[in-house]
Formats: structure tokens, sequence, C-alpha cells
């Protein structure tokens, strides 16, 4: 079977553009870390476009699943939190070819990720958590409770992945255990979500009040990335500029949601500025 195995990844490996390759071996029968595959195979190849496919082989009665990846791809796996089951890969796989130290970098690079990528990720899970958590309350009010404890779970593992990040610790899989472990408060908030001996209505509301106390604590560490880009001069930002700034790319699609919860919350303010049109004014931002 190892002879099987390294006909399959060996031509990849005589390649000068492959970066690495990690084998991993499922664990129990249907291991989701595996694809369900027997052996899961990982290519990591030198690309600067994103780039992933994936091919599928049977040797004997094994199932094995070969992954071609590009570096690029790979680091928006891990920067966007787009694939954990990358991490485990990295942390947990067998390392079969490695082209000088790359593995080795990048097993470093996910125990200790830099602070400009951590708050990146600090800000993408706080702006999930916010959408989540205002979508789960406004279907709670509308009395729709089946939606709204769909959106307030999905907003409290956010906010249990902000938390285990702000603990300089990349989340995983196994997120409730981690959090068990950093956040007891939140861990318990969610063991009251989903196992709480009142009616669904009243386990919401109260999952609600206790989450709007810790949203507010999350506020600077989820936001530091905004108010830092804000404070790169003394003009007001139109929000049109703060959506097109490097810094907040991978914040578009919630920039909205965010500006508008630290206005609401005074640590933004809006300023009206006039236009071309009559009665017509232009809003902009600038940090309170």
């Amino acid at each position: 079977m190892e002879y099987a195995t390294r006909t399959i990844y060996s031509e990849y490996a005589a390649l000068k553009t492959t970066l690495g390759i990690i084998e991993v071996k499922k664990k129990r029968p249907r291991d989701p870390l595996t694809d369900q595959s027997d052996r899961l195979l990982i290519v990591i190849e030198a690309k600067e476009e994103p780039f992933w496919t994936v091919k599928h082989y049977q040797v004997g009665q094994e199932k094995i699943i070969l992954h071609l990846v590009s570096d690029s791809m790979m680091d928006r796996w891990i920067l966007m939190n787009e694939n954990r089951r990358a991490i485990h890969w990295i942390e947990d796989g067998m390392v079969l070819f490695e082209r000088n130290t790359f593995l080795l970098d990048l097993r470093q690079r996910l125990r200790n990720f830099s602070n400009d990528e951590q708050r990146l990720q600090l800000s993408l899970a706080f702006a999930k958590l916010l959408r989540r958590f205002e979508d789960g309350r406004s279907l709670f009010l509308q009395e729709e409770h089946q939606d709204a404890f769909t959106q307030i779970h999905h907003a409290l593992t956010h906010l249990a992945r902000l938390s285990v990040l702000e603990a300089g610790i990349h989340p995983e899989i196994v997120l409730w255990k981690q959090v068990r472990t950093l956040d007891l408060e939140i861990y318990k908030l969610h063991e009251e979500l989903v196992s709480g001996q009142e009616s669904l209505e009243q386990r919401i509301h109260l999952v609600i009040i206790g989450m709007e106390h810790l949203i507010q604590s999350k506020v600077l560490p989820g936001t530091l990335l905004l108010l830092q880009t804000m404070q790169q001069r003394d003009e007001p930002w139109p929000f049109s500029e703060l959506m097109e700034h490097p810094n907040l790319q991978a914040l578009k699609v919630d920039l909205g949601s965010i500006v508008g919860f630290l206005v609401r919350k005074g640590y933004v303010r809006s300023v009206a500025r006039p236009t071309k049109g009559v009665g017509v004014e232009a809003i902009a931002y600038e940090i309170a």
C-alpha cells in the first residue's frame, strides 16, 4: 500500500513547484478529516493564483484522495478561516516531502501567527458574529423561534472562535472543547441554548441577553483593524473609501454591519457633508 501511495504522489515530488506533501490517515470510520477516504494526500504547490483541485483513487480496498492546492490558497484557508480541516492536515499529517523548510515554517506560523493575521481573523469573526446575532435577534422579535435559534447558535460559534483567537490560538474543528478550557462563560451560554430545561423561546431570550454583554467586551479586539485603518488620516472616511481600502478587503461584505454597530455604540460618528443635490448630504465616518 505504501508503494502504491508513493506512485500517486511521486510525480509531484519531482516538480520544482512542489513545496510540500502531507499524508493524513483516517482515525475512525468515515473520518471527515480525510473526506471519508482511507488516506488523504495534500500536495502544496507554489502558484501565485489561488488554485485547488481534488483527485480520487482506488488502490486495492483503500480509497485515496489527493488534494492539489497552491500555497496562496493554503494561505487563504488559514488566514480567512475558510477550511479549518487544513489546520489539522498541517499539524497532524505526516510529511512525505518538503522543499527547504516549507512545512516546518508553516507549522510554526500556525502556532505563532502574526499580529496582522490575528487582527484580521478577529475582525472576520466579529463581523460574522454581529451579522448572525442581529439576524437572530430580529427573528426572535418576530417570534420565528426556530430560525432565531439557528442564527443565534451560529453567532455563539463565532463568539467562541473570537475568544479562541484572542488567546492566540487557531480555532479547531473541536471548537467547544477549546472554549470549555479558555472561556467558560461562553461555553455555559452554549450549553444553555442547546440543552437548557427552559422552553426554546426562554433559552434564546436568555442567551441573547448574555451575548449582548459579551459582544460589548469583544468590541476592541473585533474592530481594532478597522479603527486603526480609520486612524491613518484625520479626514472623515466615505464608506466607499473604507470598502476599497486594502486592509479591509476581507471585511467588505460585513463592513456596513460593523460600522453601523460602532456608530450606535458611540465609537464612531457619522459626519454629514453637502452635495450638489438639493437637500442631499453625503455621510462619512470618523472615530468619535
